[in-house]
This record gives C-alpha cells, structure tokens and sequence, in this order.
C-alpha cells in the first residue's frame, strides 16, 4: 500500500495527499459542477425563503392585520332567502353564541345592525339623506360603514381581511365567524315592493309596534327636557343618581346626574353634552358587554350603583 502513496497537490482534500480508489470517486463526484442539497442529503437555505421569513418575524405575535372594513357580496345558490327569513336567522345566530367574549359579539351584532338598516332603507327607497336632527342619515351606505367602523374600533376588533365573512379577532385574539347571511343580504335576496309573506306581515307589525313606542318615548323625552329647560321638571331627589361614564374616544370619564327612571338615550345626551362633543358625535351605551336599549332606562337593563357604564362615541 505504501508504494501508492503520492504526494497530493493543494487541491487534494485530503491532508496527506493519500486517497483509496473510492475516496477518489466520492470526491470527484462532489466536485463535479457542485453537488445538490438532494445528493449530499444536507438542507442548504434558500436564500429568498430566508428574506422572507426574516420578513415575516418582523410583525409581533400579539398583533392580527387589521384593515378597514368593506362590504360583504355573495349569491345564495342553495336557499330562498326572504328578509324575514333572515331577520330570523340572525336573531338565532347571536341569541346562541356561547363561544368568545359577549361584549364582542354585542359589538358585532350592533355594528352590523347598521349595515342591515342601511341596507333595508336602500332596497325599500326609504333612503333618508339626513337625520332628524340635521345630521347626516346612518341609511348613507358611506355613513352606515363608517359608523360600523367606528363600533368595531371602540370595541378593538380587528379585521384580517376587512370583510366580516373572513371573520374578526379580538384583542385577546379569540376568533369570531360569521356567515354569508349573517353579515350582508344575498344578491339575489326574494323581494318585491308592495309584496310580503306573513312573517314579514308579522315582522312589519312588530317593527310598527316598536316604532311607536319608540316615538312616544322620544316625544316624553323631549316634552320633559322642554319642561326642564323652563324650570317647571318636578325633581325628586331621592330618584337622583350619579353616573360615571368612561369614553371610548380616551378623554377623561366623566359623571352625570340623571334620574332613576331616565330612558338610555338621555342618559347618553347627558354624557354627550358633559363631555362636549361635538354634535357630529354620537353615544351608545355599553354596560356589563351588552349595549343597552335606548327607551329603557339603566335601572332596568341590570345597572347597579357605582358600576361604571361604557360609552361608545362615534360619528354619526
């Protein structure tokens, strides 16, 4: 064996210069033209997967994309869908969710309660550009949107692609699903004008019924806040509460004295109006994760003494 030994020159990879037949035939074949990560079984990086992951770890874990949210369009193609059939359906959707937090499907709900009444007044030419109060009209498609926004923020929801249907995080990153019917009517949704099935007969009965007891809460608020202003209110003290209000706009709480048997929606001027905001600004309160009806007072929606209420503030 010595007698083959030869002196190797500076290219040889092995030290000594000695190398065996097959030693020979290893190193020509990882020589030749350079050998792939298959033939030499080591996994060599790639440098553009590299760039990217890089890339991609730049972001925090805690933190979901969050972009703004848009309209939701799809076609049924398996179901009839009439509006009283999916004034049902979404009823029963969030009257069931025991998955995630209540406060976030509460938020859900009431954001998409403007886009569904934006909507309903586009499909019925009920469309009104402004409000009573001179402002501009939720049933703006633009409006109704920003003000869906705007709940969607107070509540720190995030979008991942903006569309509801993709569903919605929020800051605990609990994940919220949500289907086609649920978040937007279908294209091809079965209506007519002047037409309506007996649910919608009842539905429209019921929404009637709502609406007037809406509208005399509303006149007795008014008359009542007319009497205050000429001094002629009766006030009795013991039905005098305190409220401590905290905003979701981060300014300071603030603290209201209402009386017992006050509607929400009074309550809510009266934070408005202590706050200072301005009249494009709107309130809805909050308490224990639920939003609060307006014609009822904060007594009987479960408020207790000392508890502090939430108020959303967003544009009209």
């Amino acid at each position: 064996g010595c007698c083959l030994s030869r002196d190797g020159d500076a290219s040889s990879p092995y030290p000594g210069g000695a190398a065996t037949g097959s030693g020979r035939a290893i190193n020509e074949g990882t020589q030749t033209g350079g050998a792939s990560s298959s033939q030499t079984g080591i996994d060599e990086p790639n440098p553009a997967t590299s760039r990217r992951r890089r890339r991609h770890s730049r972001q925090p874990l805690d933190q979901h994309i969050n972009k703004p949210l848009r309209r939701h369009e799809w076609t049924s193609h398996d179901r009839r869908w009439t509006p009283a059939a999916l004034r049902r359906e979404r009823a029963e959707f969030f009257d069931t969710r025991v998955t995630g937090r209540e406060e976030i499907w509460q938020a859900l709900r009431a954001a998409l309660e403007v886009l569904w009444a934006a909507d309903e007044a586009a499909r019925t030419g009920q469309y009104r550009r402004m409000s009573e109060d001179d402002g501009p009209s939720e049933e703006d498609p633009a409006v109704a949107l920003a003000t869906a926004q705007s709940i969607i923020d107070a509540a720190d929801i995030t979008l991942p692609t903006g569309d509801l249907y993709n569903g919605a995080y929020d800051a605990f990153g609990n994940y919220y699903q949500l289907t086609h019917q649920i978040v937007a009517d279908p294209t091809n949704l079965v209506w007519s004008p002047g037409s309506a099935d007996e649910d919608d007969l009842e539905d429209v009965k019921g929404d009637l019924t709502a609406d007037e007891e809406t509208e005399r809460e509303y006149d007795d608020d008014e008359a009542e806040r007319r009497r205050e202003e000429k001094g002629k209110a009766v006030v009795d003290i013991r039905n005098q509460i305190t409220i401590r209000a905290r905003l979701s706009d981060g300014s300071r709480d603030v603290s209201v004295v209402v009386d017992k048997g006050d509607s929400v929606r009074r309550v809510a001027r009266a934070i408005a109006e202590k706050a200072k905001l301005h009249s494009s600004k709107k309130i809805r309160i909050a308490y224990m994760g639920k939003i609060l009806q307006e014609t009822s007072s904060l007594v009987d929606q479960g408020w207790k003494q000392g508890h502090v209420i939430n108020a959303l503030v967003f544009n009209r």
